[in-house]
């Protein structure tokens, strides 16, 4: 009894499009989601473990959402919030006023602040949150003076080697933007260095009752319970079908041992990614609500017309048409020959066939033969 309670989420991506399509909408409505749950559960704060925004310059309308849900939080519900940029947030927009910042709103976007915890109290006494935003290593070799510091790994050993000369109190919870390695990815996220120096070991976070991550869009753990990503609230991309999106609840004990339980979030439309003929998707039963987001995979063999518009006859949120060909494998029949020395007709054919899965048609071949008529009369009269 008496355990202190957090909500972690991480990943909000406000201002995100996929496929042209805008998400703020839904964005919102997923965090007056997040808000029902503090005011049901009462946690103790929120950690919210950067890329809030999509992009370092977030348009007004995603601004505004964050300010809107912030002050619903803190000044509303009364519940202090720790938030972190990310790699996909500007660090020096998302922390300005920080050091004005209520007491309930521990904004941790500078090195200089990482030292300086947001300290609640349940029970059994302290426990300090920290935040780590996303870091990167050529900022923190000139912000402690260790010019050997070169990757992510060593800039982020370092900066937590500073948070515990900081602590002071038995049990403390860091809130951190990294890519630590096991760690599942999604096509969504966005390669923190080029290289393959990003990833982080696990064991750098050692010592901390909870470790609330942020950067990966699947929720997991990393190594034991008590280090996890909340994922996003979101999908992202058809890569993030096939688990439940959440939020996280952190219980931590008198002796600082951490409990985590996935909390489900319910998207007014979520992405699905539907497969077959067009004319199956209009027009057979599919588990799909009317108003999901689509990505259709078409697997009709010949041409299909006007595709997009007769989808979204029954599905009005359709964003996306992929088409499926047979996986032929290799080598290709055009493996080792002399394209010099083959008519043009010969290679479309054999072109056709390895993409096709099976030959050209008599009127396939005949309308080829047309079009190609046509073209060399074009050539010669230009």
């Amino acid at each position: 009894m008496g355990m202190a309670t957090l909500l972690h989420t991480a990943d909000l991506h406000l201002g995100r499009m996929l496929f042209g399509e805008r998400l703020l909408d839904d964005q919102i409505q997923i965090l007056d989601g997040i808000l029902v749950e503090i005011k049901n559960r009462r946690p103790d704060a929120l950690l919210i473990a950067g890329d809030v925004f999509d992009r370092s310059v977030p348009p007004s309308d995603a601004v505004e959402a964050l300010d809107n849900f912030l002050v619903a939080v803190v000044s509303g519900l009364k519940t202090p919030v720790v938030l972190i940029p990310g790699n996909h947030d500007s660090a020096d927009r998302l922390g300005f006023g920080a050091r004005l910042s209520h007491e309930n709103l521990h904004i941790v976007s500078a090195l200089d602040r990482v030292v300086l915890p947001l300290r609640i109290t349940d029970a059994h006494g302290p426990i300090d949150i920290y935040g780590l935003p996303f870091l990167e290593p050529a900022r923190v070799a000139q912000f402690l003076d260790k010019p050997d510091i070169k990757g992510h790994q060593d800039a982020t050993a370092a900066m937590v080697d500073t948070i515990r000369q900081a602590q002071s109190t038995a049990r403390n919870v860091l809130v951190a933007h990294a890519f630590v390695s096991g760690g599942k990815v999604c096509d969504s996220e966005r390669a923190l260095s080029i290289g393959g120096a990003d990833t982080v070991d696990v064991s750098a976070f050692a010592g901390f009752s909870a470790v609330a991550l942020g950067h990966l869009h699947r929720p997991q753990y990393i190594g034991n319970e008590s280090v996890q990503y909340a994922g996003s609230p979101m999908r992202y991309s058809t890569s993030e079908l096939g688990y439940t999106k959440s939020i996280s609840q952190i219980d931590i004990d008198g002796s600082g041992s951490a409990t985590v339980t996935r909390i489900p979030l319910s998207p007014p439309r979520d992405l699905v990614l539907l497969e077959g003929t067009l004319e199956a998707l209009i027009t057979e039963d599919h588990s799909a609500n009317h108003n999901d987001f689509v990505v259709a995979r078409l697997t009709d063999k010949g041409p299909v017309y006007g595709a997009m518009a007769r989808l979204r006859q029954r599905w009005p949120n359709a964003l996306h048409i992929e088409r499926v060909y047979p996986d032929v494998g290799t080598p290709t029949q055009l493996t080792g020959l002399d394209h010099r020395k083959q008519s043009v007709q010969a290679l479309f054919e054999i072109f056709f066939e390895d993409c096709a899965g099976e030959p050209l048609s008599a009127p396939e071949r005949a309308a080829f033969l047309d079009i190609l008529s046509e073209t060399a009369v074009t050539e010669e009269g230009a």
